[in-house]
C-alpha cells in the first residue's frame, strides 16, 4: 500500500489539508467544544513540516539524558506511574529502536525495565488491602478498599517488556551484552502476568474469553473488565507467546480478541463504534453513531491495541476491521477537521479535550483507512507544540514506515 510524504511537506502545503475543507460547526455543542480544545491545545502560530518536527534528534534532546535519568528515579505506581508513565517511556524506546536501529534506546529502555522490576510489591514489600502480597504493582490510587492490582496496569507495563526482549533477541551483540538479564526480565514480565491468573474466565460465547474484576473496583467485582484493561493484558499475553512459546498465552489473547471484536457495533456509516464498558454478550445489530456511548478516545486507544497487535499477525482482525476502525477516526473523533480532535470515539461534544489522548494511536489504521492521516498529524502540528516521547517516537516510527513504503511501491 502506498504512503505519503506528508512529512516533507509544510503543513499549509498539504493538498486538500484540513485548512481547505474545513467548515466551522454551526452547532453550539460543538462551537463550545472548538473553544474549550483551543484553549486545552493552543494553536501553533506556525506549524511546522512533521519532518521538522519528529526527528531523533528532538528525542535525544527531550527525553534522553537527564531526563530518563529523572524518569527513573524513585518510580512508584502508588498512584499510577509506572502504568500511566514509565510504560510508555518504554514504549517509545522500543518504537526509537525500530525507526533507528541503534542499541543505545535498548539500553535505555533495559535501565527503565529493571528499575520498574525492581519496585513490584513483593521487592518492596507492601500487601494489598486483602493481604496478599504479589509480583506485580501494586496501586492505592482507584479501588476504594485500599491497595488493589489492576490488570490494566500489568498489561501496560509489561507487553513493553516483552517487546524489548522479542528486539533484543533478533540483535545479537545486544543480547549477549543481557546476559542472565534477559531470562530475569522475562520471568519478572511472565509473573507478574501470573497473577492475574484467577481472574480469567472462558466464554460466554464460544472461543472467546476475559478477565473479571476481583479485589479492586468496588463496581468491577465480578464482572467482564472493560475492553481497555482486557486489550492491555491480551496485547501482554500475545507478546509474551511470541517471546516464549506460551500456548495458554496464545489461547487467551486470541480468546481476548474474539470477545473484543464480537462487541463492536457496526454502523451503517462503514465505522466500528464501541463504549467503555463492552456488551456482556456479542452484539448482533448494527448500530448508528449517535445511538452509541462511545468509550473515551484516550482509553479507546488502548483498547485498540490488541486488535491491532493481532491484525499484524493475521489473527482474528482484518483488513476491513482496521478499516473500520479507521472510519470511526473520520466519522467521530476527527469529524471536525483541521486537527481538532473529539474526546469521545462517536465524536460528542460532551467529553472534554482532555479525553483526546495519544492521538498517535490511530495512525495505526492509516494504511487501511489513508484519509486517518491528515487530521491525526494536523493535530500534533497545529496543536500540541511539543509530544511527549510516546508520541514523537510513534511519529518518527509513522516517518520511517512511510519512506520505506515510498521506497517499495
Amino acid at each position: 500500500m502506498k504512503s505519503f510524504l506528508w512529512f516533507a511537506l509544510p503543513v499549509f502545503a498539504w493538498a486538500g489539508f484540513a485548512w481547505a475543507g474545513f467548515t466551522w460547526a454551526d452547532d453550539a455543542a460543538d462551537k463550545d467544544y472548538i473553544a474549550r480544545f483551543e484553549k486545552e491545545f493552543p494553536k501553533a502560530a506556525q506549524p511546522s513540516s512533521l519532518g521538522e518536527y519528529a526527528t531523533a534528534a528532538r528525542y535525544d534532546e527531550l527525553y534522553m539524558g537527564g531526563n530518563l535519568d529523572k524518569a527513573i528515579q524513585k518510580i512508584s505506581n502508588d498512584s499510577g506511574g509506572i502504568a500511566w508513565g514509565l510504560s510508555y517511556r518504554m514504549m517509545s524506546l522500543n518504537d526509537m529502536y525500530r525507526a533507528t536501529g541503534d542499541a543505545k534506546y535498548l539500553r535505555a529502555n533495559r535501565r527503565c525495565i529493571e528499575a520498574a522490576l525492581a519496585v513490584t510489591d513483593d521487592k518492596i514489600g507492601k500487601s494489598l488491602f486483602t493481604g496478599r502480597v504479589v509480583a506485580a504493582w501494586g496501586c492505592d490510587k482507584f479501588a476504594e478498599r485500599g491497595r488493589a492490582v489492576h490488570a490494566v496496569h500489568t498489561g501496560i507495563i509489561t507487553a513493553p517488556m516483552f517487546e524489548f526482549l522479542l528486539l533484543a533477541r533478533d540483535h545479537a551483540a545486544f543480547l549477549e551484552e543481557l546476559g542472565t538479564a534477559f531470562q530475569s526480565i522475562a520471568k519478572g514480565a511472565t509473573d507478574a502476568l501470573a497473577v492475574h491468573d484467577r481472574q480469567w474466565r472462558d466464554g460466554p460465547e464460544e472461543g472467546a474469553g476475559h478477565y473479571i474484576g476481583m479485589d479492586q473496583e468496588n463496581v468491577l467485582e465480578n464482572k467482564p473488565l472493560p475492553g481497555n484493561r482486557l486489550s492491555a493484558m491480551g496485547w501482554a499475553l500475545w507478546r509474551s507467546w511470541q517471546l516464549s512459546g506460551n500456548t495458554t498465552h496464545r489461547d487467551r489473547a486470541l480468546a481476548l480478541g474474539r470477545y473484543i471484536k464480537n462487541r463492536l457495533y457496526a454502523s451503517p456509516d462503514g465505522a466500528y463504534y464501541w463504549s467503555y464498558w463492552l456488551p456482556l454478550d456479542p452484539v448482533k445489530e448494527e448500530r448508528a453513531r449517535e445511538d452509541v456511548n462511545g468509550e473515551d478516545a484516550s482509553h479507546a486507544g488502548l483498547t485498540m491495541a490488541l486488535p491491532v497487535a493481532l491484525a499484524h499477525d493475521g489473527q482474528i482482525f482484518t483488513a476491513d476491521d482496521l478499516r473500520r476502525v479507521g472510519a470511526m477516526v473520520i466519522h467521530g473523533i476527527a469529524r471536525l477537521g483541521g486537527g481538532i480532535l473529539m474526546g469521545s470515539t462517536t465524536g460528542s461534544p460532551k467529553l472534554d479535550p482532555g479525553y483526546v489522548g495519544h492521538a498517535v494511536n490511530w495512525l495505526a489504521f492509516a494504511d487501511a483507512e489513508p484519509r486517518v492521516r491528515e487530521p491525526i498529524v494536523a493535530f500534533y502540528l497545529v496543536y500540541k507544540a511539543t509530544p511527549n516521547a510516546y508520541e514523537l517516537a510513534r511519529l518518527i516510527g509513522y516517518i520511517k514506515n512511510a519512506e520505506k513504503d515510498r521506497q517499495q511501491n
